[in-house]
């Protein structure tokens, strides 16, 4: 009999399979893969079929037909529905949801979008100023919709220089497109269609680098890893390394060897900006352009669609590309590559929730296929596998060419402070460091986490501090938009100059950004040649890639950045190396604050010296007995595991246990607050009736940050026992939905950040 019934999961939160009936024309057209749309309630919607069969328990009378099949075959191979099946258990969302995210939006498109749609003024600056203004006397209350159609005309005002699609400001400012939406019509606002510039690929390659000779402890890594590829066998490989060590000649050598065996490989990195850099490289050394794929969101739709189609026909054999590169449809899959395995930017931090990593290593279980790791500073998760001998690990204890570790100097900025008689950012060792420097024409980085000019303003005579009217989170100086701004919701203010509150006292700018390090050394070194990277001036990967020319053809002499300088950056010129404030991440509510902290000093640390010249850093730190500053000094990572894992241990944090993270936002705090209750009362229920897979329950608390874009916001933080009793506690919480505008419920398997 012919098999008249589809199985579906569509995209929405809802976590089931739904059956359909199979129109006679579609009758040898369905199969596990192929994209169907149906009618769901009021709406058609367009989801995957994942099984097919000859009878429902439902019965065809109560069921529904297919209307369309929008496409000529599978667009999730069996691969993908079993990775994104593996997703939608672990991370708590939907199949649906997971094969949403899996398959690129062009891809289920029938067109492909040339251009973007940006948001311009539609009047003058100065007629929009005064709507503005109307508006917000108009509409006092937050949520009122005059007061956000105020708040997104001050945004275009403030950021003239910065490009939004409609989505995205909306999803910034914390609203929908409704308010967006109305200005357009009324004309405050217009839409500009900006063509999106075609990807130039990888049809540049460099002619090869002469082909370095391994070093002892990289054949040994190679030689470790080259056994199981030939056998189609699957193993994680941790390889740590420290930075400049070669972590990347070993990629090299292992992907050669995935495609002289006729497999294919996905490389992925933490950021966009990295992956041209990458893409370079790899293309010089593997044989030409033909065989390599970029997948990444800043290309174009055509470029994409483009690219995923010479990855399904076989031409593209290695694809390269942050976190959604995961799902890259290779075909016969030998090895997958995770570079800086332990940056956060590998998690998603919307639905589904997923870790780029976790999957990578969930995909290569599945397809019998190697996962290599590669990292200066492994997350304590894959350092304690390797430790216990889940992962194998591989070590790379030296530079390359024998080149030494940069020299660690930790200053003490109490006693520098005390030396100068005043606050300072620049001791005055990396004062002359950076002198020296620049005086013999080599190069200096400075790294200091925090954008903008001042971090806040407070007042001198209440001391209140200047804070955002939609989040629990201080206003921070831009000097070059003449504004305050908060960093999450985009929310301005003109500079004070009177304390609000009081009326009496002056507001003081304090603490420092980026803007402000990056003025005080233009008026240290007149003769300097400076420039700044962080996302205030880098705007598109264009920017990131120009500055980073300029800088490697020793056009700068002082680069100033946030963490984007910390990540892959090589160049043989740079000497000094001063991280500004090396405490910022150190005191912050979360558990993960020290291995943050090792991992940005560590990193940035590894920027200097890597070429003949020998480097020197200097950690400017108000804590330099912290252990954590302490390791990061010694550049000895293995002591800062041993002593943060037992601290972990002590705690019952992982790796020793799976944390669930159940955030509750609401509007009305009281409403939020009720909610966190019953989720908390029904998980000590089940604490109880289910001994053994909930080790503790933390909470309900208000979070770190306890309101962001006028939402309060409680949490509910689950330590568990295993993987296993993930599923058991995320089906529990589950059962409360997902909430709606007025409260939201949002569970984030494996949280990397509790803020």
């Amino acid at each position: 009999m012919a098999e008249r019934f589809a199985s579906l999961v569509l995209p929405t939160p809802v976590d089931q399979e739904f059956d359909y009936i199979i129109p006679e024309p579609f009758i040898g057209h369905v199969a596990r893969g192929v994209r169907a749309t149906v009618e769901f309630g009021k709406r058609k919607l367009t989801g995957f079929v994942v099984g097919v069969k000859d009878s429902s328990p439902l019965g065809a009378g109560k069921l529904k037909p297919l209307l369309d099949l929008p496409d000529d075959g599978p667009l999730a191979d069996e691969g993908t529905l079993k990775l994104t099946q593996w997703i939608a258990e672990y991370y708590a969302c939907s199949w649906g949801e997971a094969l949403e995210a899996a398959i690129p939006a062009v891809i289920r498109r029938k067109r492909a979008v040339r251009a973007v749609n940006i948001l311009r003024l539609g009047k003058s600056r100065t007629d929009c100023a005064h709507q503005a203004r109307w508006l917000e006397d108009k509409g006092k209350k937050a949520n009122s919709p005059y007061h956000k159609q105020a708040k997104v005309l001050r945004t275009l005002l403030t950021f003239h220089d910065k490009d939004f699609r409609p989505s995205e400001l909306a999803e910034q400012l914390g609203f929908s497109e409704a308010p967006i939406a109305t200005l357009i019509k009324q004309g405050w606002l217009s839409i500009e269609k900006i063509p999106i510039e075609d990807f130039d690929g990888v049809n540049a390659a460099e002619a090869p680098d002469e082909i370095p000779d391994l070093t002892v402890e990289q054949e040994r890594a190679v030689n470790a890893i080259a056994p199981s590829i030939e056998r189609d066998e699957y193993k994680t490989f941790l390889l740590y390394g420290v930075t400049g060590s070669g972590k990347t000649e070993v990629y090299l050598r292992a992907l050669k060897h995935v495609l002289e065996l006729g497999k294919g490989g996905i490389v992925l990195v933490p950021e966009i900006s990295l992956a041209p850099q990458t893409v370079r490289r790899f293309s010089a050394r593997l044989g030409g352009v033909t065989g390599i794929a970029v997948l990444h969101s800043a290309m174009t739709d055509a470029d994409r669609r483009r690219e995923w189609k010479r990855i399904v026909s076989g031409e593209a054999r290695v694809v390269i590309g942050p976190r959604s590169a995961v799902f890259a449809p290779v075909r016969d899959l030998g090895l997958v590559i995770v570079d800086e395995e332990h940056e956060p930017s590998y998690k998603q931090d919307n639905t589904p929730r997923y870790h780029a990593r976790d999957a990578a290593v969930m995909r290569c279980f599945q397809q019998n296929a190697v996962c290599l790791l590669g990292s200066a500073t492994p997350s304590l998760e894959s350092a304690s596998n390797a430790v216990n001998k889940r992962y194998t690990l591989l070590e790379l204890t030296k530079r390359v060419a024998e080149r030494p570790l940069p020299r660690v100097t930790v200053v003490d900025m109490k006693d520098e402070c005390r030396a100068q008689r005043r606050f300072t950012f620049f001791s005055n060792a990396l004062t002359q460091a950076v002198s020296d420097a620049v005086k013999a024409k080599e190069q200096a980085i400075l790294f200091l986490n925090r954008r903008g000019y001042s971090t806040f303003f407070q007042c001198d005579t209440c001391r209140e501090v200047l804070m955002c009217e939609n989040c629990d989170v201080p206003m921070s100086l831009h000097k070059s938009y003449g504004q305050c701004i908060c960093h999450y919701c985009l929310e301005t203010k003109p500079t004070p100059r009177i304390c609000p509150k009081c009326m009496k006292g002056a507001m003081q700018s304090k603490g420092a950004g980026t803007e402000f390090i990056e003025e005080e050394i233009k008026a240290r070194f007149a003769d300097a040649r400076v420039a700044r990277m962080d996302s205030d001036v880098m705007k598109s990967r264009e920017d990131y890639e120009e500055l980073l020319d300029r800088f490697r053809a020793g056009e700068i002499d002082v680069l100033v950045g946030t963490q984007m300088i910390a990540k892959g950056l090589d160049f043989p010129r740079v000497t000094v190396v001063g991280v500004i404030h090396a405490d910022l991440s150190l005191y912050l509510a979360d558990f993960r604050a020290h291995e943050r902290t090792f991992q940005l000093l560590t990193q940035v640390s590894g920027r200097a010296g890597r070429g003949t010249l020998k480097g020197r850093v200097f950690v400017q730190t108000f804590a330099p007995e912290h252990p954590c500053i302490q390791a990061a000094q010694a550049q000895d990572y293995w002591a800062f595991y041993k002593h943060e894992i037992s601290q972990r241990k002590i705690a019952a944090y992982p790796p020793f246990v799976r944390l669930i993270n159940v955030g509750i936002e609401a509007r009305d705090p009281r409403r939020g607050q009720e909610m966190a209750r019953k989720i908390r009362a029904d998980l000590d229920d089940l604490k109880k009736l289910e001994a053994g897979v909930i080790v503790d329950i933390l909470g309900p608390s208000a979070a770190p940050i306890a309101r962001l874009r006028g939402r309060h916001r409680q949490q509910v933080l689950v330590k568990v026992r295993d993987h296993k009793a993930i599923g058991v506690v995320s089906a529990r919480i589950r059962k409360w939905g997902k909430g709606g505008d007025a409260q939201r419920i949002v569970i984030d398997v494996d949280p990397y950040s509790l803020l």
